[in-house]
């Protein structure tokens, strides 16, 4: 019975990596990752990285390597994604901000008087 869930989980490990191919496609081919998140990716990047020393934890102690086989997988992907929004993500604004007194006023042209409403 071992076997069969080994091949499960061999399964969906590879139909959950996958799922990464698409987006890493589409990110090389647009050369734009500007709607991904990062911060979503760090924090899958850092649970793949949590499960694999589980995995390796499994192979040593259980000799079950399925586990292991597909948590790499994923966690190689998770770092291409990374990678490429690094890559190809949207870059900190470098503005310089002027200061309100820097500011430009807008004035009325040459013999235009402003006209104030009158307060009822």
């Amino acid at each position: 019975m071992s076997g069969f869930m080994d091949i499960l989980q061999i399964g969906g490990g590879i139909v959950l990596a996958a799922g990464y191919i698409p987006q890493i496609r589409r990110i090389l081919a647009t050369r734009s990752a500007h709607d991904l998140s990062l911060t979503m990716w760090l924090s899958v990047l850092v649970g793949l990285s949590l499960m694999e020393v589980y995995a390796a934890h499994l192979f040593v102690s259980a000799g079950t390597i399925a586990v292991l086989i597909t948590n790499s997988i994923s966690m190689a992907f998770s770092i291409c994604m990374v990678a490429l929004i690094l890559t190809y993500g949207p870059r900190p604004s470098l503005r310089v901000l002027r200061p309100l007194t820097a500011r430009r006023q807008t004035s009325l042209p040459a013999g235009v008087v402003a006209e104030v409403p009158e307060a009822a």
